[in-house]
């Protein structure tokens, strides 16, 4: 199993999106749906926030 460390996620959910030149609320909305944003995962801070990687998603 892959070891999250802190500095891998640091995106919130909308620069996430900005970064993948989509609106905010599809990338929650697909997250809630299925559980990721097409196979990335964010992880949860422990004050309830979403950190999401540094990526940009390939189709």
């Amino acid at each position: 199993m892959e070891t999250v460390t802190p500095q891998k996620y640091t995106l919130s959910a909308e620069q996430f999106a900005a970064l993948n030149q989509v609106v905010a609320q599809s990338v929650r909305a697909r997250l809630c749906r299925t559980g990721s944003y097409f196979g990335v995962r964010p992880v949860k801070l422990a004050n309830g926030r979403l950190a999401f990687p540094n990526v940009q998603v390939a189709k």
